[in-house]
């Protein structure tokens, strides 16, 4: 149990690093004028390995690209990780898209196209 707490604190710093890293370190433009979120980041045990969903905001379709930058640059993302962290070794960090947000708003326009009636509370007479 506080191993598990002490990887989500580990994840968590992640997460907030990996926002500013991306928003003032990396040059690539393919980052420039974009909204990008780490919703989850998955911490091995052993802190050999991050798997780190990324989504972007408003433009889903340049997702893949700036997973492929974030992969191209992550030598110099683990490296800016160790600068700022006190761990004794810092993980092999792996991006991957996430289309939870994707999902959702195709679920969502799913149930907003059916057409179903409101109920009316029980015990409701005309």
């Amino acid at each position: 149990m506080p191993d598990d707490i002490r990887i989500k604190r580990i994840a968590a710093f992640f997460q907030q690093e990996l926002a500013r890293i991306v928003s003032r370190e990396l040059k690539d433009p393919v980052f420039e004028n974009r909204v990008i979120s780490f919703p989850e980041i998955k911490v091995s045990r052993d802190l050999s390995v991050a798997h780190v969903m990324v989504s972007v905001l408003g433009d889903s379709s340049l997702t893949a690209q700036v997973v492929d930058a974030l992969n191209k640059a992550e030598a110099l993302i683990r490296r800016a990780i160790r600068d700022v962290s006190e761990l004794r070794r810092t993980p092999l960090f792996v991006f991957h898209e996430d289309h939870t947000i994707e999902a959702a708003l195709k679920i969502e326009s799913i149930l907003d196209s059916l057409d179903i009636p409101p109920e009316e509370p029980e015990g409701f007479e005309e």
